[in-house]
């Protein structure tokens, strides 16, 4: 569910009622709406308030209670649900959000970035946001709220002094980016990687492929797609001919690339970037050759719009990130990578490289399962297995329920089982790690969320 509630241009319910295709059940025509919210803990006087329906929660619930606090009115799926405000009945109150955002995107005309993508698409985002914001003032999607809430949300907030937004798209079903992008309607369209993730859904890499791509039919006729050519995949995307195309690449062969680097530890990394011909100096705030990757397609994002190269140096160097991503807690006793938010094999396989490369004398792993791999799942847990003992790390605690099979095939490849720890739960985990402090240590914490290893951060940092 999205936090809070959003501040929009002033809507009549009769516009709401025609936008979604819905009909006017109780209340007037005329009522003025001045904020949406799907939440009606945030509810504020004049609020409109979307009742959202899903497997755990009915917005249905809480439409009384929200007119009670203040809502003006309540966008319904279900007969007979009334309260003290307008009413508006439709087919289907998701579906009904995204018609509301793309109305409300409509009338505006701001420059507008999306983008997609396996992985790295919210430091993208950061960083894309980041240059914009130099050049004009810039809307972006908060947090990690690319889902069918999260961007209508964010696009609802559009006003006239949006000269851009860059707006995150996630996906885990088919037709998810389709529906997105239909809505947000982007300039330019960032599509980051192809990589093996929610294959449970998407089935496949070809699903993959199908999904992602669907965001350059949705690019405005005359936009510009963003890609890294040289990737694996990126061959068999399809990209309108319509659309203009930036790449970008850490090799030759692209409109920007990367020329000099200078890794910094945890620090970041120091970068010379070519811009078509101009050469830029600046310093990634975040570790890793992934995330200087992710700072050349917010580059190319930069050389597509015109936007001054001495903008585009700075704005990479002054991003900043949300927590739980690549967040790097430094204390006296311990270094933390705290990357508990989400777990792939392509981020798994970064995140380790990462640790490799720490300066520190004692390194340790903590690795839950990654989820939504479908069929995959045993093959790119022994994958990742292989990947543990060949970072020659000092200690490695894995749990979940893929923890055996990664277990095996790290020793398997060669790696010293006195050095692998099988965890039952978050105590065994925090227990494991009680010895490392003043050790000059560095511990990676990463997985899916659903196994709450941020618990194992929030522990370490409170007793370092």
């Amino acid at each position: 569910m999205f936090e809070g509630d959003i501040r929009i241009m002033k809507l009549k319910a009769w516009e709401i009622a025609e936008c979604t295709q819905g009909s006017i059940a109780a209340g007037n025509p005329d009522t003025s709406f001045t904020g949406i919210s799907t939440d009606s803990r945030s509810i504020k006087e004049g609020d409109l308030f979307i009742a959202l329906g899903g497997e755990n929660y009915d917005g249905h619930v809480f439409v009384s209670e929200a007119m009670a606090k203040g809502a003006a009115g309540a966008v319904v799926m279900k007969e007979g649900v009334r309260g003290k405000g307008t009413v508006i009945s439709v087919e289907d109150t998701l579906g009904a959000l995204g018609d509301i955002a793309a109305y409300v995107r409509n009338q505006f005309n701001p420059i507008i970035v999306g983008i997609t993508g396996s992985t790295g698409k919210t430091t993208i985002k950061e960083l894309c946001a980041s240059i914009l914001s130099l050049d004009g003032t810039c809307l972006k999607t908060e947090k990690n709220y690319n889902n069918l809430i999260g961007v209508p949300m964010c696009l609802l907030g559009l006003g006239e002094e949006h000269k851009y937004a860059v707006i995150e798209m996630g996906t885990n079903r088919f037709g998810e980016i389709d529906r997105l992008s239909s809505i947000t309607r982007p300039k330019v369209s960032i599509l980051s990687n192809i990589n093996p993730v929610h294959l449970s859904g998407l089935r496949s890499i070809s699903g993959i492929i199908k999904e992602k791509q669907a965001i350059f039919k949705n690019t405005e006729p005359s936009g510009i797609a963003v890609i890294n050519p040289h990737l694996e995949n990126m061959d068999r995307v399809e990209i309108p001919r319509n659309l203009s195309l930036v790449t970008y690449s850490s090799s030759e062969g692209a409109d920007v690339t990367l020329k000099t680097v200078m890794h910094q530890g945890l620090d970041g990394t120091d970068i010379t970037i070519d811009l078509k011909g101009t050469l830029i100096n600046t310093h990634v705030p975040l570790p890793g050759m992934h995330n200087v990757c992710n700072a050349l397609a917010a580059a190319a994002c930069g050389v597509s719009l015109g936007i001054d190269p001495a903008k585009i140096a700075e704005g990479i160097m002054n991003a900043r990130f949300p927590g739980m991503r690549s967040e790097i807690i430094i204390s006296d006793h311990i270094s933390i990578i705290n990357d508990s938010y989400n777990a792939n094999p392509a981020s798994m396989k970064a995140a380790l490289q990462m640790l490799l490369s720490s300066p520190h004398s004692f390194r340790i792993a903590v690795l839950g399962d990654m989820l939504e791999l479908g069929t995959e799942t045993v093959d790119w847990h022994m994958k990742l297995g292989e990947w543990v003992a060949q970072a020659e790390i000092d200690r490695f605690v894995v749990t979940g329920e893929m923890a055996g099979i990664v277990a095996d095939a790290a020793i398997a490849k060669g790696m010293n089982p006195m050095k692998i720890y099988r965890a039952q739960g978050l105590q065994e985990i925090i227990n494991n790690l009680s010895d490392v402090l003043d050790k000059d240590a560095i511990i990676l914490v990463k997985a899916s969320r659903a196994l709450h290893l941020d618990e194992v951060v929030t522990h370490l940092k409170a007793v370092a």
